[in-house]
């Protein structure tokens, strides 16, 4: 059976995707698959690192991704998950995990500019899963090109993955800076993924706590009930840390 499947009581199968982190694959019990999810977070708060370490474990269970980045070249990204202990290299050479690097500094994201990289982006999505054949496709870090748009144009974006993930056996995971948006735009956003992961970062006393919140997680074999505390440490990717622990 391959590992991509989680044989549920019922009998029937179920396909999840696991981060390989066992302590956080225990707490949330993998994440479904199809899905359409979105992850926020401020500067810092570990979303990113979450988009590579569930990229690491998706690969290492045979899925195909293609990880679209706006925030690294190949090179730095590459470097940057194997720094934190992700051996990504050999599934970059072998093809089965591809990368997009957008350079976005220096250009000014005005409405129609990111209307048309909206649609372009659509269509690209759709190119790497029907001709690439990728099983997951992540985009870290779609801030720069909804926060000019209104609110109109952003949901219309939103509604045409979520259409695509229905029709087409697609992950689709997004990060997102939630400030860029205004909080009545977030909630219909979220309502429309099947998943929202949050990261926060917390201050208590002289030190500073990651929390990762999941309060909607369709199809999810478990109920997520309590923030999770962790640290990136650079032999783990991410640490999970018992809340009690950070805050003592």
């Amino acid at each position: 059976m391959s590992n991509r499947i989680l044989l549920l009581e019922s009998g029937k199968e179920k396909k999840v995707i696991r981060t390989g982190n066992e302590e956080l694959d225990r707490r949330v019990g993998g994440l479904p698959y199809p899905t359409f999810c979105l992850i926020e977070g401020e500067n810092s708060s570990g979303k990113s690192v979450f988009a590579q370490v569930l990229t690491y474990g998706a690969l290492k269970q045979g899925y195909l991704i293609h990880y679209i980045t706006t925030e690294n070249t190949v090179k730095s990204l590459l470097d940057q998950m194997e720094s934190l202990n992700l051996n990504v290299t050999p599934y970059y050479i072998s093809w089965n995990f591809s990368i997009t690097s957008i350079n976005v500094k220096g250009i000014r994201w005005n409405k129609e500019l990111c209307m048309r990289f909206l649609e372009i982006l659509k269509e690209f999505i759709k190119f790497l899963h029907e001709v690439m054949k990728r099983d997951i496709i992540i985009v870290d870090n779609l801030t720069h090109f909804i926060a000019p748009l209104p609110e109109n144009r952003v949901l219309n974006f939103f509604s045409s993955l979520r259409e695509y993930v229905d029709s087409s056996e697609v992950a689709i995971f997004l990060t997102l800076h939630p400030y860029a948006i205004n909080q009545d735009l977030l909630i219909r956003i979220r309502s429309v993924c099947d998943g929202n992961i949050i990261f926060q970062i917390k201050e208590v006393g002289d030190q500073v706590l990651r929390l990762i919140k999941i309060p909607k997680l369709r199809g999810a074999r478990k109920k997520i009930d309590s923030a999770i505390g962790f640290t990136v440490d650079p032999a783990f990717g991410m640490k999970i840390i018992p809340i009690s622990l950070a805050k003592a």
